[in-house]
């Protein structure tokens, strides 16, 4: 099934694959080109060697899933599924996707959260959350094109990197979905 492409807006071609450790150094390319806006509400600050470090050890442990798209051999988007091996929440996984903003509207951004939704139901997970502030309206949308729904609104329950207290909104997919 991978590496595959895929026909996004205007006819680009977009190749996907899952993450191989091989491939942190051009994420990593990736996240530190991105505008400061689009790190502004990311959970950590991975723009940095240590953080692609704990993807690699999430990969190799089999804690973390990451779908990855590029263009023209450039990096242009990254989908990230985590899942807990133990614990009650076992069979809940939590869904990230960041997408260059040349490609934000082109249909990439669909095509990976279907990706990442069925990985998630081909690793016997019930439940997937995203998480994202109240402000990020595209993304909402997004995950409501995708069949997510709401589930909470917790008040200033992040800050970023400048302190300001924002809202987040939690959505759930439940993978059952893709089986009817």
């Amino acid at each position: 099934m991978y590496p595959r492409t895929v026909v996004v807006k205007d006819h680009l071609e977009v190749e996907l694959w899952p993450m191989l450790s091989d491939d942190a150094p051009a994420l990593l390319e990736f996240y530190r080109a991105l505008p400061a806006n689009d790190l502004l509400y990311l959970r950590e600050d991975v723009t940095t060697p240590a953080a692609m470090d704990r993807w690699v050890e999430g990969l190799e442990s089999d804690k973390a899933w990451h779908l990855l798209a590029a263009y023209q051999g450039h990096i242009i988007a990254d989908g990230e599924l985590d899942y807990p091996s133990y614990g009650w929440s076992r069979h809940v996984g939590e869904l990230r996707l960041v997408v260059d903003r040349a490609f934000r509207g082109s249909g990439l951004s669909l095509i990976m959260g279907r990706e990442l939704l069925a990985q998630a139901a081909d690793e016997g997970l019930h439940k997937v959350m995203v998480q994202m502030t109240t402000e990020q309206h595209m993304a909402i949308q997004l995950c409501k094109k995708l069949g997510f729904q709401h589930e909470a609104v917790l008040s200033e329950h992040v800050q970023d990197q400048y302190g300001t207290l924002h809202d987040v909104v939690i959505m759930a997919y439940f993978t059952r979905q893709l089986r009817r």
